[in-house]
């Protein structure tokens, strides 16, 4: 069980490494948005949701630890595992292969590995 543990902490780590990367760059794509004409609701909305998955991903991180470590760990990992899952999906879909879909391929995979390891039922 403690490799479980720690391939769901690793996870959280670069969730959350990703998460602050993905948040430094608010001011840079702010700028781009600015210049790219869209209209001031699209603009808004992209920025909030900029904003939202830094968030999303950075609360989703401290989620794991904290899952890993309850009563129903496993189910509970791997439910939450599919909220990366599908986040990689949709970067590939629409951003395609660069440095933020890997890292969040590479944190859903840790945690599918480790809530897999996970005894079922058992206290974390």
């Amino acid at each position: 069980m403690k490799v479980a543990r720690w391939l769901i902490l690793a996870g959280s780590v670069v969730l959350f490494a990703t998460a602050v990367l993905h948040g430094s760059g608010f001011g840079r794509i702010s700028g781009m948005i600015a210049k790219s004409g869209l209209s001031p609701l699209a603009a808004d909305a992209l920025k909030a949701l900029w904003l939202m998955f830094s968030i999303h991903l950075a609360v989703l991180s401290v989620v794991f630890v904290v899952a890993s470590r309850t009563y129903a760990a496993k189910r509970l990992v791997l439910l939450c595992a599919l909220i990366p899952v599908a986040d990689t999906l949709l970067m590939f879909r629409f951003l395609g292969v660069f440095v933020g879909t890997i890292s969040i391929l590479s944190a859903a995979l840790l945690f599918l590995i480790g809530g897999a390891l996970l005894p079922a039922g058992a206290e974390g």
